[in-house]
């Protein structure tokens, strides 16, 4: 995104940041800004861009609209990029009552598994347990 302009990323970073707070994640099913403040976020664009009689705020409304779609369009690919990497790896797994499995536990964090005295060598998964 900033390869475009390089030394004018730090007027993206704010437009970045906000697109990304105020947009739907799928894992909490809200936006962190209504996450974080219990209500939606208040709709900060400028609306349709439209034709203004200053020509340097007309220079502002047509760079911010560029901007903007530069940033949805790479956000977008971004996400879209980190969904596939993670396909890659998942597999879909079904077990029946009674099969065999290991249990994959955090020594450090479960408090049902013994501490060792140094939690790196301690083993990660645990079984076969039916």
């Amino acid at each position: 995104m900033t390869q475009l302009e390089p030394k004018r990323w730090n007027a993206w970073l704010s437009l970045a940041e906000w697109w990304y707070n105020t947009s739907y994640h799928t894992a909490i099913h809200m936006s962190p800004f209504e996450a974080l403040y219990g209500i939606p976020p208040p709709q900060l664009a400028l609306g349709s861009y439209s034709h203004s009689k200053v020509a340097t705020m007309e220079d502002h409304l047509k760079d911010r609209q560029r901007i903007d779609e530069l940033l949805k369009k790479n956000l977008h690919e971004a996400q879209n990029r980190m969904k596939m990497y993670a396909a890659q790896r998942r597999t879909e797994r079904e077990f029946n009552v009674g099969d065999w499995v290991y249990l994959r536990l955090q020594p450090y964090r479960q408090t049902s598994v013994e501490v060792r005295k140094n939690s790196k060598l301690a083993a990660k998964y645990y079984g076969p347990i039916r």
